[in-house]
């Protein structure tokens, strides 16, 4: 099968284009860009499509550079493609950054090509990377130790937009293809520079492999990358079933997972639930480590009290009793220090959390249900059995508490432990306390005090009602 019918196999296999579509061509100046161009040119009326040339200097290289541009605009030229040619100082870029050259590169580039495909309304980007580019690209993720989604290599097809239809020709084809056609191109003199990892492996590693160990490399580590991708998609779609399975809340710099459900699932997809997080909270899953995950997962599988670990990007992961939480803000470290005395009867509003409670003042009689009925936000309390002013004010260290039923007194802290509140729920639960004695009198949202139960023999009752709190029904 010749070049030009390989690219058509590709792109009909992978559906990369629809009649009526504008594709933008990354054209570089060499070969591998320069036969794209060639062919598409030669298939667009078949295709249905138009095509239009973006190319950008990266003003690496000089006069060397702009000789690059000037020929790219040539041979846009006499193919009747209109160009877009821009350059922007990358080395400058990279140095503002604090990037490697190569990375500012790409980052420069792919800008340069989105804002050409935004301009123009163009649906696609077609790039020249070849088999060749494949195999240097799974070689350099092994070095990395990559999982499965490095061993897919560069994807022929991305985001409905990023198309690649050489990826299964040979660098030497395409060469043999712009000889055959008449094609004149570039050669970029830093491809040569064995100071990159990727060069020295194209010039050095892959020929020693072919010659001594595996004529056929190149297509082997090409059907290995789609064979990686395949079990990619299908490992990618069930974590994401696994992460609905296993989500609590998502929020946009927060997010909470049900952390006996994860540690139930296998490993490999409670892996992926994990980088999706980290996905879904930096816009990317790169910048996680593989030691990270694990260290995640090790922790996920112990017990005890909330656990902190610190990622890139200033994201936290912690461990509560039933749920991993990852996120930019770890809640546990809020210090509350709020005190208000609360209205009888009376609404209270606490900014400090979001907070409400409200407050009743009732003939026992009114009352028309048992207390024993209400919900864990609802409180009643005899009115004649505790001092007033009562106030509301966060936890503080070495409360001493005496809930209702258990006749003796323990320390908030360790009752909320037993109960497995979270600690960065804890902070957040308003305390009713006595302001004469420092009295508890509720743990709003959990439990009231002994000795201030209402009884037949009450006359008057409080009745407490907290909204848009935290309680022990969460």
């Amino acid at each position: 099968m010749g070049v030009l019918e390989k690219v058509r196999h590709e792109l009909a296999r992978h559906r990369m284009i629809e009649p009526g579509q504008l594709v933008i061509v990354g054209v570089s100046g060499g070969p591998d860009s320069i036969a794209l161009l060639h062919i598409l040119s030669q298939l667009k009326d078949e295709l249905g499509i138009s095509l239009h040339v973006a190319h950008l200097n990266h003003m690496f290289r000089g006069d060397e550079a702009k000789g690059d541009a000037s020929f790219v605009e040539q041979v846009s030229s006499s193919l009747g493609v209109p160009c877009t040619i821009e350059e922007r100082n990358v080395p400058d870029y990279a140095r503002e950054k604090g990037l490697s050259s190569q990375v500012a590169a790409r980052e420069v580039r792919y800008d340069f090509f989105n804002r050409v495909l935004t301009k123009l309304g163009a649906e696609r980007l077609a790039l020249g990377h070849h088999a060749d580019d494949q195999a240097e690209s799974v070689l350099l993720n092994i070095f990395r130790g990559t999982g499965t989604n490095g061993l897919a290599g560069i994807l022929p097809f991305r985001d409905k937009l990023y198309m690649r239809p050489l990826l299964t020709v040979r660098r030497a084809e395409i060469e043999q293809y712009c000889k055959d056609n008449g094609l004149s191109y570039r050669l970029d003199s830093s491809n040569f520079k064995k100071v990159y990892r990727r060069n020295k492996i194209r010039a050095e590693l892959i020929p020693l492999l072919e010659k001594d160990y595996s004529p056929g490399l190149v297509p082997l580590l090409v059907r290995l990358a789609e064979l990686a991708r395949s079990d990619e998609e299908y490992l990618e779609a069930e974590a994401s079933k696994a992460f609905k399975e296993v989500l609590v809340s998502k929020e946009k710099t927060h997010i909470a997972i049900h952390r006996q459900k994860l540690s139930l699932q296998p490993t490999s997809l409670a892996r992926r639930v994990i980088r999706n997080c980290w996905g879904a909270l930096v816009g990317e899953k790169n910048d996680l480590s593989f030691e990270q995950v694990e260290n995640i997962l090790n922790r996920l599988r112990g017990s005890g009290e909330e656990k902190v670990i610190e990622l890139p990007r200033g994201i936290k992961a912690w461990l509560s009793y039933d749920t991993l939480h990852m996120g930019s803000h770890y809640q546990g470290d809020e210090k509350y220090r709020y005190e208000y005395q609360l209205p009888i009867p009376g609404e209270l509003s606490i900014p400090d959390t979001g907070a409400r409670i409200d407050c009743r003042l009732l003939q026992r009689e009114e009352l028309n249900f048992k207390p024993e009925q209400f919900p864990p936000n609802m409180a009643a309390i005899d009115y004649h059995k505790v001092k007033l002013p009562l106030i509301v004010r966060a936890r503080q260290d070495g409360d001493i508490f005496v809930p209702f039923g258990f006749g003796r007194r323990v320390k908030l802290k360790k009752f909320l432990i037993d109960r497995k509140i979270p600690k960065h729920i804890r902070g957040r639960i308003p305390i009713v306390v006595e302001q004469t004695t420092g009295r508890i009198v509720w743990v709003a949202g959990f439990r009231t005090a002994e000795g201030i139960e209402i009884s037949p023999e009450s006359k008057k009752v409080i009745l407490l009602n907290l909204e848009n709190g935290n309680s022990s029904n969460m």
